[in-house]
């Protein structure tokens, strides 16, 4: 039994699009950030610039978190998004 694809081309879009291809890109731009995490009670914060929110988004990492300024964002993890972010990808700290 193959995958099933919710919505009208749903399998040409994450043909074109892998969520491997995104996680990398994710990977990629926050290490040449050097991103780190604040802990916030059982959560982390990560500060996101547009084209990791974007990546964050797509590879629905976290939720964002509502702020003033236009050029950051801030994301909002559960521990286990920035375990995996830290130890399996070591793009956070």
């Amino acid at each position: 039994m193959g995958p099933r694809w919710k919505g009208k081309g749903a399998e040409v879009k994450a043909l074109a699009d892998p969520i491997s291809e995104i996680v990398i890109q994710l990977q990629s731009s926050l290490i040449c950030s050097n991103s780190r995490g604040l802990l916030s009670d059982t959560n982390v914060l990560l500060k996101a610039d547009t084209e990791q929110t974007e990546l964050l988004n797509r590879a629905c990492f976290g939720r964002p978190r509502v702020t003033a300024e236009k050029n950051e964002q801030w994301f909002q993890l559960c521990m286990e998004e920035a375990f995996y972010l830290q130890y399996s990808l070591k793009c956070i700290k």
